[in-house]
């Protein structure tokens, strides 16, 4: 029985949530931040900063608002690496262990059959009896 795959199931949320709050993080720091971030543009390079974990681009930000978003773009990044990070080890643990997965379903199947084998015979000796 293999387990659900986690980057199938998680990923592309992610992917979506990450990408609005890029998005939305690129059009909050050229709104509130127009002091330090001039365009859109400028701003989307702050969030992806903030979300990548390389940090504040143009200086941390002035306002309350700006401050709330850039929290909020820290967590989603660092969550998103996280999940990255865990989907990836998740892949080599089970490259890792698909081997010893079929071999121990092999032996259960060879386990299966000599017990039935056994039990057949069981049976037949148990017919002999009086």
């Amino acid at each position: 029985m293999k387990s659900p795959r986690l980057e199938r199931t998680v990923a592309p949320p992610a992917i979506i949530v990450a990408l609005a709050c890029l998005l939305g993080g690129a059009g909050a720091a050229a709104a509130f931040e127009s002091d330090t971030v001039g365009s859109f543009w400028g701003g989307l390079w702050w969030a992806l900063c903030l979300m990548t974990t390389v940090g504040y681009v143009y200086g941390p930000p002035d306002t309350a608002t700006a401050t709330v978003v850039s929290a909020v773009l820290i967590v989603v990044g660092f969550v998103l690496l996280s999940l990255l990070s865990a989907t990836l080890a998740a892949v080599f643990i089970r490259t890792d262990e698909e081997p010893a997965e079929r071999l121990s379903t092999d032996l259960e199947r060879e386990i299966l059959t000599r017990l039935e084998e056994i039990s057949r015979r069981v049976e037949a000796l148990e017919k002999r009896l009086p």
